[in-house]
């Protein structure tokens, strides 16, 4: 496999997307799993599915990879204790650098839209395993009940 070179930079905020091996679905098993394998890294935004995550994070002393990779392995450490299902994560993450406002609106639309797009919910405050609830001054209660067909471009999935 190629080595993947991602642009380093600090103090930026990212949009990241992260798949199970296999797209098993694995990671409503237990959510709070998934929180404490983060240890003090904070999420921006989040939307926990079945089989992948979407969130947003701030780097600060590491690099994006580098905060993937330790939560990654702490997550397959923890699993491999009540699961024990052989490998976790696809090797790779998605991730883009947040540029401005409208992107950062954009991606934060696209993560909590997400169980909808997938038909895990009929709209998007219906979903338990997301941010949306945090961001309440921005949307609407009936935000994402209806096809939000405005996603262009690349979103990790």
């Amino acid at each position: 496999m190629k080595t993947l070179r991602r642009i380093d930079l600090r103090e930026r905020l990212y949009s990241i997307a992260v798949v199970t091996e296999g797209r098993r679905e694995t990671l409503l098993k237990d959510t709070e799993l998934f929180w404490q394998s983060w240890g003090d890294q904070e999420l921006d935004a989040w939307v926990i599915l079945p089989d992948h995550f979407h969130a947003m994070l701030a780097n600060a002393e590491k690099s994006i990879s580098e905060i993937l990779h330790r939560f990654k392995r702490s997550y397959s450490t923890r699993h491999a204790y009540r699961f024990v299902e052989g490998r976790v994560w696809q090797d790779r993450f998605w991730d883009h650098i947040i540029r401005d406002e409208d992107d950062y609106r954009r991606h934060l639309d696209y993560i909590h839209y997400n169980p909808v797009k997938h038909g895990l919910v009929k709209q998007a405050f219906d979903y338990p395993h997301s941010s949306i609830k945090k961001f309440g001054d921005w949307y609407p209660e009936d935000w994402g009940a209806v096809d939000l067909d405005k996603f262009d471009g690349n979103f990790g999935e």
